[in-house]
């Protein structure tokens, strides 16, 4: 069933979000292909959205889209760098 509730910002699992922006510093200077850590943020992100609009998931959904976030912050960052560095 589908509620109306929107994900905020409280509602971020925040020491998820650390540990993914921990996880995705060391991916970015491990993994060469950047992308592929950009692809897997954006796809948990999407996948932890449409999750959290149901009743029973909101947590997992919740979870998901934290560590999207914690993911986001350093490949964002690498992926600004590596583009600044290509001019």
């Amino acid at each position: 069933m589908r509620t109306a509730a929107k994900l905020q910002t409280e509602d971020l699992r925040w020491a998820w979000v650390a540990i993914a922006t921990a996880v995705g510093v060391l991916g970015v200077q491990v993994l060469p292909p950047i992308y592929l850590l950009l692809f897997l943020a954006a796809l948990l992100g999407f996948t932890g959205l449409r999750m959290f609009g149901t009743d029973n998931h909101r947590t997992t959904g919740a979870t998901l889209a934290s560590i999207s976030v914690g993911l986001l912050i350093p490949v964002g960052t690498a992926l600004v760098l590596q583009g600044v560095n290509s001019l």
